[in-house]
């Protein structure tokens, strides 16, 4: 009789193990993808948890080449929502290009979960829905990538901005209205609020 308790025990231990196992595989170990065929080994440069694209929330990730040649780096968008699409998995496929940029030597790109009013993307993720407490991992072909995280507000308020002679930074609707000549775009749409997240590397976090 004790052995039958035994082995019921070691059995449903065995169960839970398998099935913590079966759930791992997210941001921090899922394969890392190939960005080019045939290309440089693609290394996992950066972790960023806190990612969100929900309500007007989008997050945008801005990377700039530390590198004399041109290389290829991409941002992966985790779930942790169990039932979201590949589950586990990154929700987007950047082996089909989705979320991936070329960083020229010196140049900066910025990949992001959607389009703002006020910031400037050069690659927007498609095909992510709503994301709450979700992750990503930013993954290079070079290792001489410096990077960022932020998420911002998707749509913000017209200011009042550079070269405005009166009402420096608050509220307009056109140049006149900050003192400027028309077309001198000093009136433009601002994120509302802006929150940098940190960035992971090998266990060191960065931005602390």
């Amino acid at each position: 009789m004790r052995f039958g308790k035994l082995a019921i025990v070691v059995i449903a231990w065995a169960l839970e193990f398998a099935w913590v196992s079966s759930s791992l595989g997210g941001v921090a170990d899922s394969p890392l993808p190939a960005l080019t065929s045939g290309g440089p080994t693609t290394l996992s440069a950066f972790i960023v948890p806190g990612v969100m694209r929900f309500g007007n929330l989008e997050t945008e990730f801005t990377c700039t080449s530390l590198s004399a040649a041109s290389f290829k780096f991409a941002v992966q968008v985790f779930s942790s929502d169990p039932l979201a699409t590949n589950a586990g998995g990154p929700i987007n496929d950047v082996t089909t290009g989705n979320g991936v940029a070329t960083l020229a030597p010196g140049a900066t790109q910025t990949i992001a979960t959607g389009g703002t009013a006020g910031l400037h993307e050069d690659v927007v993720i498609s095909g992510l829905g709503s994301v709450k407490n979700g992750s990503a991992r930013i993954v290079s072909e070079s290792k001489a990538i410096a990077c960022t995280a932020y998420v911002a507000d998707r749509y913000g308020a017209k200011r009042c901005g550079f070269g405005s002679t009166t009402n420096l930074g608050g509220l307009c609707t056109l140049e006149s209205d900050c003192g400027c000549t028309t077309g001198s775009n000093c009136c433009r749409t601002v994120p509302d609020s802006m929150l940098e997240l940190k960035l992971i590397v090998k266990r060191k976090q960065k931005g602390a």
